[in-house]
């Protein structure tokens, strides 16, 4: 990170947040009892060279683009009376296509990434992804071949936050104090579009 003057330094304030109980259709047994809403906050700032963002990746596969949406509302539907009788203004999500685009394409993501770094998978000490559903999220695990990490999901807890839920999985686990310094940390995220975004991060406690 550097200054506009071009030497190093300053800090960035990066804010996730959702408010899903304003677009959940509460009668949708497939959404309603996942979402919840929430916010999320990380402070970056510099450190010392061997630490902190180690490299990332983001790749969207727009095919999929219809599986997470709101059809209404928009410049495509404005809105009308009929779009709010037919409830077009409700998130939509067809889940069971999601989960089969997260469990296919997630694995190969995080691999990706550490074979770009030269991170071998035992050295992840940390996994910490969208908290999207907690039997999809165990599902996955079984075939992320990260043996040494940990899973941390709190999303039992606050439910799918959606752009907050990395960073509050991510204070969960800084509260908790299972973060050491100098560990690698994995975040994963995916979602609408579809897309998916992968970061590497060794962690430094200050």
């Amino acid at each position: 990170m550097t200054l506009e003057d071009g030497r190093p330094g300053g800090r960035a304030l990066v804010i996730g947040s959702d408010v899903y109980s304003r677009i959940v259709d509460p009668t949708d047994r497939r959404t309603a009892p996942l979402f919840g809403d929430g916010a999320g906050a990380v402070v970056l700032g510099p450190v010392a060279e061997a630490g902190g963002f180690l490299g990332g990746s983001v790749a969207t596969d727009s095919r999929l683009l219809g599986l997470i949406g709101i059809a209404a509302g928009g410049s495509r539907q404005p809105s009308s009376t009929d779009t709010l009788a037919r409830g077009g203004h409700y998130f939509r999500m067809r889940g069971r296509e999601v989960r089969d685009y997260v469990t296919r394409e997630l694995p190969r993501a995080v691999h990706e990434l550490l074979t770009d770094l030269s991170v071998p998978p035992e050295e992840i000490r940390h996994f910490i992804p969208h908290q999207a559903n907690g039997a999809m999220l165990r599902d996955i695990w079984g075939h992320m071949g990260l043996p040494h990490a940990h899973l941390h999901m709190p999303v039992a807890r606050h439910g799918n936050t959606g752009a907050a839920s990395i960073p509050i999985a991510l204070d969960h686990a800084h509260r908790s104090g299972r973060l050491a310094a100098g560990e690698l940390v994995l975040l994963a995220g995916f979602g609408g579009g579809m897309t998916m975004g992968t970061s590497l991060i060794s962690w430094g406690n200050r």
